[in-house]
């Protein structure tokens, strides 16, 4: 079976090369893959990974075996999925029924494999605070593949979205979401003029983390999902005190689905792509023979939002 494997010699150290077949579980479904896209996340765990190791979590594709134990979808069903094992990037994947949702007809397999760990990123993450109907809420790296999802989803739970970039060139982009406002600033001075804030939701960590603590409410939260400029910060502690009751809470996706399946958030996800109310930005479209230019570029940050790939 070709399968996108850790290769040393290769750009980003990705390339198509061969995998065993998979053989599922009970619980698990077989999903024929079709599209996939990609994360920072799995890039960056290939740079360290063993030559041969499979790769991949996000997949849209059609049940080529149902699950011995009757949990998943038919065969022949549109579906899409989450690999925490991360052998999504393959011909065929083996992937747990209630990491399945199913995609339905009005919506494009490109479009929903887009979504497993960067839209359930933000909708989980985001759900982590409260009352967040006519509150602020600051997403930060809103250019990025969470960012970008969690404007949207922010908005629809009622929201004041304060998006961070840090280039003048996606203000425009981030502006066409409807947010309140698009703050351009790395260092976190001119964010927290714009705050408090009931959430801050960040991707970026680094120096500006730090900062932003002591820029929620009393009994606010920071919901921190990613390290893109840095796992170190200065924390003002006398900052941190004077929120009271506030928070910092970390998310890590594959914790959050031992509770909460993947499959139902991917559902909801489904209904509001439906509903208009969630679009995606795919920026670069490839066939998967390009995963090593592609994930280069994701590592070089040179396209926002996401990158599909078609498996020919």
């Amino acid at each position: 079976m070709r399968a996108i494997v850790v290769t040393p010699d290769a750009p980003a150290r990705l390339a198509v090369g061969t995998a065993p077949e998979p053989v599922p579980d009970s619980n698990q479904t077989v999903v024929s893959v079709k599209t996939l896209s990609l994360n920072r996340g799995e890039i960056k765990r290939a740079q360290s990974m063993d030559a041969g190791t499979q790769v991949g979590w996000d997949l849209a594709g059609v049940v080529a075996q149902a699950a011995a134990d009757g949990s998943g979808p038919a065969v022949g069903a549109r579906v899409v999925g989450f690999s925490p094992a991360m052998r999504g990037w393959a011909e065929r994947a083996a992937v747990r029924s209630n990491a399945l949702a199913i995609v339905p007809d009005d919506i494009s397999l490109e479009a929903a494999s887009t979504l497993p760990v960067a839209a359930l990123t933000a909708l989980y993450g985001l759900e982590r605070c409260s009352h967040l109907v006519g509150a602020k809420v600051l997403v930060t790296g809103a250019r990025g593949g969470v960012g970008y999802f969690a404007c949207q989803l922010a908005r629809a739970m009622g929201a004041r979205v304060i998006a961070q970039v840090r280039r003048e060139a996606h203000v425009e982009m981030i502006e066409a979401l409807g947010v309140e406002q698009v703050v351009v600033d790395s260092q976190g001075d001119l964010l927290a003029a714009a705050g408090p804030y009931r959430l801050v939701f960040d991707g970026v960590g680094g120096p500006l983390f730090g900062r932003l603590v002591g820029c929620i409410e009393a009994d606010g939260r920071v919901v921190t999902y990613g390290v893109s400029e840095g796992e170190r910060t200065d924390l003002g502690l006398r900052d941190f005190f004077s929120t009271g009751t506030g928070r910092i809470e970390g998310f890590h996706l594959y914790r959050e689905s031992e509770f909460v399946s993947a499959g139902s958030g991917l559902a909801r996800l489904m209904y509001l792509m439906q509903q208009n109310q969630l679009n995606t930005l795919i920026s670069r479209r490839e066939d998967w023979s390009a995963i090593g230019e592609v994930a280069q570029a994701l590592i070089d940050r040179n396209y926002p939002g996401k990158a599909v790939l078609t498996i020919g």
